[in-house]
């Protein structure tokens, strides 16, 4: 570029600026518009020396920076800063796009690790695998993998940077036995009504209802012609409830977020867990991740 086109004008704060000043006349750099105020010196120098002069203070203790372009061709420079930014953010912009879907790790929670040879069956039907694009639906997925299996009760599947996790709890295999004998079935735990199995009795709830501990579930009574007879309370009532679990994190992330809801999982044991919240709290200088585990409990 030629001289007396563009011109750069800079700041210098603290009291020496003038020392600098005296060191480009030194080197024969012309200056232009040169002010003082207090604790601040502005100069302008031509566009073509700007090289020379950090060259002369980039081993000085001054604190200089740059404040306008001025000159014929000033605006056609703004005009190539602006374009070399918003050229920068359509690129970042590209690249988000097109590694948001890129899977790098998959990490398999619960009893996921046990059951990783069938879950990654189900994976590879779906094209699902490390250092790839993830196009599948996280929730049908889900799905798909609980129906590969019968033992499974619960999946979650979610994407969060590059790592998939899949978090997988198995279904509980074990039921207790119903007691013939009883006259009324009562409600052990609070929570709501998901299912009646009524064999014998009258059931006193419905399916939604909102119970709490002590409720009744099923009587032993029903009526016939008007007449209320006696007889025993017989059926199953699936009531989903939920209990909360605190969790000491020494960090912040899904990491650690995934890893508390894994924890808090495996401290009901084998149960079936139907959703699961997670909320941050911090206690003094501790910080918590809050659990809120639903889950099914049959009483009967």
């Amino acid at each position: 570029m030629k001289r007396g086109r563009l011109f750069l004008t800079y700041q210098i704060l603290g009291v020496d600026g003038f020392s600098l000043i005296e060191r480009l006349h030194s080197a024969k750099i012309p200056i232009y518009r040169l002010s003082g105020e207090k604790g601040k010196t502005i100069f302008s120098i031509d566009y073509c020396d700007r090289k020379k002069l950090f060259a002369i203070s980039n081993n000085m203790c001054y604190n200089i920076t740059k404040v306008k372009y001025y000159g014929k061709v000033s605006p056609f420079k703004k005009i190539a800063e602006n374009l070399g930014f918003a050229l920068s953010f359509v690129c970042f912009l590209v690249l988000c796009f097109l590694f948001d879907g890129y899977v790098g790790k998959i990490t398999y929670l619960g009893d996921g690790e046990y059951l990783r040879p069938q879950i990654e069956k189900v994976l590879e039907s779906e094209g699902v695998k490390e250092n790839s694009f993830f196009k599948a639906d996280e929730k049908l997925l889900s799905k798909k993998i609980i129906a590969s299996n019968e033992k499974i009760s619960f999946v979650s599947v979610k994407k969060t940077g590059r790592i998939l996790y899949i978090e997988v709890y198995k279904a509980e295999e074990s039921a207790k036995p119903i007691d013939v004998k009883k006259e009324k079935i009562i409600s052990t735990v609070s929570g709501a009504v998901k299912s009646i199995n009524l064999l014998s009795g009258t059931a006193k709830v419905s399916v939604g209802d909102v119970i709490s501990v002590g409720d009744i579930l099923i009587d032993g009574t029903y009526e016939k012609d008007g007449k209320v007879l006696t007889t025993y309370a017989l059926g199953e009532v699936e009531i989903i409830t939920k209990t909360i679990y605190d969790y000491k994190s020494f960090a912040k992330g899904e990491k650690y977020k995934n890893r508390a809801v894994a924890v808090a999982m495996l401290s009901l044991g084998d149960v079936e867990i139907e959703k699961s919240e997670v909320k941050e709290k911090t206690v003094g200088n501790e910080f918590f991740y809050e659990v809120t585990l639903y889950y099914g409990v049959t009483v009967g």
